[in-house]
């Protein structure tokens, strides 16, 4: 028989964040972010607690997608459930959307339907626009320049493995896309130290307005944010190398203008790649990862992967979120 009792007593939650709206992680403090991923870590050590097991009984969350998922839509649906809400999962194209129909128009009736919007949109305009037309919260769970929710969900594998997160010397390699942009805004707000390393073609397609942004909070809180189009080099004196997918074409099925410049062999993560770094550097992925493309498959199944924790923390990074932004 599995114990419903908690490990550890269950934290109160604040007020904080009730209500609020997502569009894009760089609108956290460093108080409600630390708040957040201690939630979360809670929700994963007590998993077979119930004290929150009816926090939103009644409450309803549509999951808007314009494009196919596994770990977000999976982490949503759990997390919702767990707490005692249902969800309804919407792909964009079998809505008036499909046919049309604007995100405002959409945004606006969905508002008078349910409590929480966690959407997947084309652009972050999109996001904006729907923010803007609904009362309830919602949450981004993914667009070309921010996917808040699985960052969260990272930086509590980050967190967990190596016990902190201050001053951690963290690589991210991938496509310059919505989980860069959201370590942009979110590591130097936790004191982390981030190398961005991606191939030139894909450094001249990062926002430039939000590396700026992330310049300047990196100089406040003096730590270290560049970006180096070189792996081996990037990955020197790195704790941890978190990489997402390297190519759109493997998500999307057609090639970008960047990706065609992009020699693969120079960005794939293998063993020698990690002999680069720290002796107990350690490795993640975003999903999906690509075998002998984004790494090799001895680092994704070897010792310095920690890919399972990560995914398992699709659930409780988004079951924290709710549990905070849900009235």
């Amino acid at each position: 028989m599995i114990s419903t009792e908690a490990k550890t007593p269950h934290p109160e939650l604040s007020n904080r964040l009730r209500g609020r709206q997502l569009p894009h992680i760089g609108l956290l403090s460093r108080e409600e972010m630390e708040e957040i991923i201690a939630l979360g870590e809670w929700f994963l050590d007590n998993r077979y607690d119930t004290t929150y097991a009816d926090l939103l009984k009644g409450r309803v969350q549509a999951l808007l997608f314009v494009y196919e998922s596994t770990r977000t839509r999976m982490g949503f649906s759990a997390a919702m459930a767990q707490l005692g809400g249902s969800n309804v999962y919407l792909a964009a194209r079998e809505t008036q959307m499909g046919r049309g129909e604007s995100i405002v128009d959409t945004a606006r009736a969905l508002d008078q339907y349910v409590d929480v919007l966690s959407a997947r949109l084309w652009s972050q305009e999109d996001m904006d626009m729907a923010c803007q037309n609904m009362t309830k919260p919602v949450l981004n769970a993914c667009t070309p320049l921010d996917h808040t929710t699985h960052v969260i969900g990272e930086l509590m594998a980050i967190k967990q493995a190596k016990g902190k997160l201050q001053n951690l010397n963290l690589v991210y390699t991938g496509m310059a896309r919505g989980i860069l942009h959201s370590f942009i805004r979110v590591c130097p707000t936790l004191s982390i130290n981030l190398t961005l390393a991606v191939p030139e073609s894909y450094a001249e397609t990062i926002n430039q307005e939000i590396l700026a942004e992330g310049k300047a909070r990196a100089k406040k809180a003096e730590t270290r944010l560049e970006v180096n189009t070189n792996l081996k080099e990037a990955v020197k004196n790195t704790d941890f190398i978190q990489a997402s997918t390297l190519m759109r074409s493997m998500l999307a099925g057609e090639q970008s203008p960047e990706e065609k410049r992009v020699d693969v062999s120079k960005w794939t993560v293998t063993e020698e790649v990690l002999a680069c770094a720290k002796q107990d550097v350690l490795y993640s992925h975003s999903g999906p990862a690509h075998r002998g493309v984004c790494a090799t498959s001895e680092v994704l199944d070897g010792p310095k992967s920690i890919i399972r924790q990560e995914a398992l923390n699709a659930i409780y990074s988004k079951k924290a979120l709710l549990a905070l932004m849900v009235k």
